[in-house]
């Protein structure tokens, strides 16, 4: 039987079917999505690094490589970064393993929560996830990046069918959001900006709180 999407596919390519005990790995993933059971309702975001650790951790052990979850963290985090994956592409490619195909087998956090509402025809309302587990806007910014792929992909497989860019369908595509300084040339990336809670120090970091005593006084 053909898998619903490409997390399905990833699921028969990689062998994920079960994630704790008899439980799938979709019951799971649904169950701490919605916050079912013993389980409190979690966002899109950590439910997709989870699912792509587990899909890594499935490589390595079928390699022989190092899979304790520390280094399958630190891993990951190196591959989902194009400034850091060149390196630990070169290191998986001498244990056989093709480092750019496991990339592009990540799940998204659009794609993840298509699988939960369309797939598997499961649903969550914003106000029954905890607002220090909700991540909605990382989801909303992952969701829209999801969709320019998508449309940019297509247009590349028209373009090249017209002809005016060869094997347009084969280029790699980076959807990055880069945030910069009003102030002065920082630039970082969102997710790096999000890691460490400022865009620039210097010009965007956090008020002091005295400051605002000061003002009112």
């Amino acid at each position: 039987m053909d898998a619903c999407c490409k997390v399905g596919r990833a699921v028969e390519k990689y062998q994920l079917h079960r994630a704790i005990g008899e439980q799938s790995i979709d019951e799971y993933l649904v169950a701490r999505w919605s916050g079912r059971g013993d389980y409190s309702a979690t966002g899109l975001r950590p439910l997709k690094d989870w699912f792509n650790h587990r899909l890594l951790k499935q490589v390595y052990t079928e390699h022989g490589r190092n899979a304790l979850d520390t280094r399958v963290e630190s891993d990951y985090e190196a591959l989902t970064d194009d400034t850091t994956a060149l390196p630990l592409l070169d290191d998986l490619a001498a244990d056989g393993i093709d480092g750019e195909a496991l990339r592009s087998d990540f799940v998204s956090t659009a794609t993840l929560y298509r699988h939960f509402t369309e797939c598997l025809d499961e649903s969550k309302s914003d106000d029954t996830a905890e607002p220090s587990t909700s991540d909605w806007e990382v989801d909303k910014i992952a969701y829209a990046k999801d969709i320019v792929r998508t449309n940019v992909e297509e247009s590349l497989r028209s373009l090249e069918n017209k002809r005016r860019l060869p094997r347009g369908s084969d280029a790699e595509i980076k959807t990055d959001i880069v945030l910069g300084c009003p102030d002065c040339s920082t630039q970082v990336g969102l997710e790096r900006a999000l890691e460490r809670g400022y865009v620039c120090d210097e010009h965007m970091g956090p008020e002091p709180e005295s400051s605002t005593v000061e003002e009112n006084a």
